[in-house]
């Protein structure tokens, strides 16, 4: 849905600590939003309801009413003279039955297409089925067509179920910018901005940080509706993390309801509301990661990062390291696109005032490869570009306690081998020898490389766990935000 085409043209207000007003003419946040929910695309689409679905065609013409599973198909393999479909390559995790009907299912098909001869096999490019049960990936066959069908499925009295996950609003096949089949939600933004706020960060979180959040998912959408042919947003990390009503919850809802309608602007116009989830204790310049400099994307102080360290699971988005065998970097760099042999080095040819890495050059057996910006996260699988690496020469040892198991573990993941085994003397209580007990191990180390940095994600403009650490020591959502973006307003447009 196009934004100028859904909302309507309103007065804005800033509601900054001056309370002053602007006349900058901004546009309403629409009702609805489109959302893909099917990622790169889908050959197979699992849509049902907890109610009574309608799936219909463009046309209005309705193809199936009830409350059974329907799929939609693409490139489905059939053996014309047996008259018999081919299960699709992947449906999820399968029981030991289910697999062994599939592989009967196959090899059926491949005797049926040894009897007729290989024209008996076609591809039938789309086809929409309803399901027989809950074993059944296959259908009872209701219509085939040369191009994908774009089927829309609404409810009255339930909620619409996608590939096992849960949707307000209605569910349309589409076809995304490259014409791959997927799946679009269109939802209204209230429920939308709901579900990314619970889905970016957890619903406990201070009231206080989730309005801040609330607020730059919403500036955040407003800046990106209507990118896509099909669609305003990608329904994950490519956009905002979206995943339907699963995290749905009274405190998100409420963060959504009191900032209604509202936006972080500079000089009148929206700003583009980067955030990510851990600066590591400082955010970064835009220009360091994207490609514009922009002046409320400024690096600041963030020292509520260190609110995770307190937490169980967000720790490590604070302070981390990797560990990885210079073999094991070759074979994550080669998936990656990239063709050096074994790394041998990784120089860091450019670091920002923040200690963030803008450049590194990885000098292999057979070549070297330069990579810049934010790409090293990418390439190295890290957490984030603020780090520091340092190169283990193969040969090392290391003496690991007998105890130690979770060490242990990580030496035989990196294919250290054990070298020797140091024991002590068990003894009776009169001193009498009785055994021996293995207290440590040597490891002979492979060549490492080990990564140690701070934060997760792109360091850019808001720090959830910073945003997090600032409202437990009292900060306002608006304070939060001005913090984060330097020199803007939140203001009220109008919409959701």
């Amino acid at each position: 849905m196009s934004l100028l085409a859904a909302a309507l043209l309103v007065v804005a207000t800033v509601l900054g600590s001056g309370g002053a007003r602007a006349t900058t003419l901004l546009i309403a946040l629409p009702a609805t939003v489109r959302v893909n929910v099917a990622g790169l695309g889908t050959s197979y689409a699992v849509i049902s309801s907890t109610g009574t679905m309608t799936a219909s065609a463009p046309d209005g013409t309705v193809l199936y009413r009830g409350g059974g599973r329907t799929v939609s198909r693409t490139n489905v393999r059939k053996v014309v003279g047996a008259d018999l479909v081919l299960p699709p390559r992947q449906s999820g995790v399968l029981s030991p039955a289910e697999r062994a009907e599939r592989s009967a299912e196959l090899r059926g098909a491949r005797q049926a297409q040894a009897d007729s001869g290989p024209r008996s096999l076609i591809t039938i490019p789309f086809q929409f089925s309803v399901l027989q049960g809950p074993n059944d990936d296959i259908g009872a066959q209701a219509i085939t067509a040369e191009r994908p069908l774009l089927i829309r499925f609404t409810t009255d009295d339930g909620i619409l179920q996608y590939n096992g996950r849960f949707y307000r609003g209605s569910l349309e096949l589409a076809l995304d910018d490259e014409n791959d089949l997927i799946v679009v939600n269109t939802v209204r933004t209230h429920d939308y901005l709901a579900s990314v706020v619970g889905s970016e960060v957890p619903s406990s979180w201070e009231a206080e940080a989730l309005a801040a959040q609330a607020v730059a998912a919403r500036t955040y959408l407003y800046t990106h509706l209507g990118r896509h042919k099909s669609y305003d947003l990608e329904g994950d990390t490519r956009d905002q993390e979206y995943d339907g009503t699963q995290n749905e919850d009274p405190r998100t809802l409420r963060a959504v309801e009191r900032t209604a309608g509202r936006i972080a602007t500079y000089g009148g116009a929206p700003i583009e509301a980067l955030y990510s989830a851990n600066a590591g204790g400082l955010t970064e310049d835009s220009e360091n990661v994207f490609g514009n400099a922009l002046p409320y994307l400024r690096s600041v102080a963030s020292p509520g990062d260190e609110a995770a360290k307190s937490s169980s699971w967000g720790k490590t988005s604070y302070e981390w390291s990797r560990e990885i065998s210079a073999t094991q970097l070759r074979d994550y760099l080669f998936v990656r696109g990239i063709n050096v042999g074994i790394p041998r080095d990784i120089v860091l040819t450019g670091v920002s005032s923040t200690g963030r890495v803008l450049g590194a050059r990885i000098i292999g057996a057979t070549g070297t490869k330069d990579i810049g910006k934010d790409r090293a996260r990418y390439y190295f699988g890290l957490r984030s570009s603020l780090f520091t690496v340092s190169v283990g020469a193969g040969g090392a040892t290391e003496r690991v306690a007998a105890d130690d198991t979770e060490r242990q573990r990580a030496l035989g993941g990196l294919g250290a081998q054990q070298a020797r085994t140091a024991f002590e003397i068990l003894r009776d209580p009169s001193g009498g020898e009785i055994g021996l007990r293995a207290v440590s191990y040597v490891y002979e180390l492979p060549a490492t490389f080990v990564f140690t940095g701070k934060g997760f994600g792109h360091g850019v403009g808001l720090s959830q766990w910073g945003a997090q650490g600032m409202a437990l020591t009292g900060a306002s959502a608006e304070q939060i935000l001005a913090h984060y973006y330097r020199g803007t307003a939140v203001t009220a447009v109008g919409g959701d």
